[in-house]
């Protein structure tokens, strides 16, 4: 199994573990304290998971995101002229 594969079954697992201690804190009624960091854990783990998935097969939806942003800014702003040490922008 590709080390990459392994990375995104961990994920998964601690997305698997925060969402079920978030299931049993719901019935167990936790302090306010407890269960928004139950809610916070659980979020921030299906966070991670969506970026690491990402991360596994692919960044190709990020990168057509950036070039998206970089025309709608050079259409709001203009475009601006790059400085020698900067490389080319491929969306230009």
């Amino acid at each position: 199994m590709k080390a990459r594969w392994i990375i995104l079954a961990v994920a998964g697992a601690v997305v698997v573990a925060a969402w079920s201690a978030l299931a049993v804190g719901y019935f167990y009624r936790p302090s306010t304290p407890v269960w928004i960091a139950l809610v916070t854990a659980a979020a921030l783990s299906l966070e991670a998971l969506f970026w690491v998935a990402a991360g596994v097969f692919g960044w190709g939806f990020l990168a057509k995101r950036r070039a998206a942003l970089a025309r709608l800014r050079d259409r709001i702003f203009g475009k601006r002229e790059r400085e020698p040490s900067e490389p080319p922008n491929p969306a230009d």
